[in-house]
């Protein structure tokens, strides 16, 4: 086992486009190590302060469900890889040498995956220093239609809450949060990392294709990350849905206010082809 290394794939989002297909699906493959739990937020963490008021407590949900994932699954639980669990939840956690240390179970022979949606909203300094700290890294981000992604995100949170939203201010409440626009920013997001990034490092790809063409999705991946071709007998399953949740007209309209100037952003930048398979 190595004492820390650096992830060598990193999927930078965005948030509801994907990610956890991605993660899931990619996991299957034997040359590519996942962490025991989904989304790191080491970048995201340091850099974008609303991030650090949840991150610690995301980090120890996941190390939680990771350990009783492995008790409940193995019959002899391995000590080791416990001991390895405990020290990810022991302070000082979120830093450079925590982050390492986290990929030190994989095998020479294998390359590191990090999905984290939320690093595609990091600031200018914040992909310098991600240059700088994974100069190698090959990146991945999924761009889902806009206006669908928001509503996507926004059901989501409303279920998070203690209870769903029955008046006009509590929707309006859900509309305010700052991560509900933040996290599918391409007008912003999108030129921060094209500026940093070649397209030999930075693939984009449109979030419908994963399920129009699973398999051709992976194909370029793998292209892109310099991974050998292999199968993938559950491509096609759907890993993550979000929970229905009629929306407001008024709700919508606000959406698509929102979505508009980012899906003409897109459209520009990527073309109606690539758009419209978003």
């Amino acid at each position: 086992m190595n004492k820390g290394r650096k992830p060598e794939i990193v999927c930078i989002g965005a948030q509801k486009a994907g990610t956890s297909w991605l993660h899931v699906t990619l996991a299957t493959r034997r040359d590519i190590w996942v962490p025991p739990f989904k989304e790191l937020h080491f970048f995201d963490h340091k850099f974008i302060a609303e991030c650090r008021r949840w991150a610690p407590w995301h980090v120890r949900q996941g190390l939680q469900m990771a350990r009783d994932r492995h008790l409940a699954t193995t019959v002899s639980p391995d000590e080791t890889y416990l001991e390895y669990l405990d020290r990810l939840q022991t302070a000082p956690i979120l830093n450079g040498t925590w982050y390492k240390y986290i990929f030190s179970r994989a095998e020479v022979d294998q390359k590191c995956l990090d999905v984290t949606p939320e690093y595609s909203c990091i600031p200018d300094e914040g992909v310098d220093f991600f240059k700088r700290f994974l100069p190698r890294a090959k990146l991945i981000y999924i761009i889902r239609n806009p206006l669908d992604r928001l509503k996507s995100q926004l059901r989501m949170n409303a279920h998070r809450k203690k209870k769903l939203p029955s008046s006009s201010k509590e929707w309006e409440d859900l509309l305010d949060m700052p991560a509900l626009q933040t996290r599918g920013d391409y007008l912003s997001n999108v030129p921060r990392w094209d500026a940093r990034f070649a397209p030999e490092k930075l693939l984009y790809l449109p979030y419908g294709r994963i399920a129009k063409d699973p398999l051709g999705t992976l194909r370029k991946i793998e292209q892109h990350c310099d991974l050998p071709p292999v199968e993938y007998p559950q491509a096609k399953e759907r890993v993550h849905q979000t929970q229905p949740l009629p929306l407001p007209e008024h709700v919508v309209a606000r959406l698509k206010a929102i979505a508009a100037p980012q899906a003409a952003f897109l459209q520009d930048r990527f073309g109606k082809a690539f758009y419209e398979e978003t």
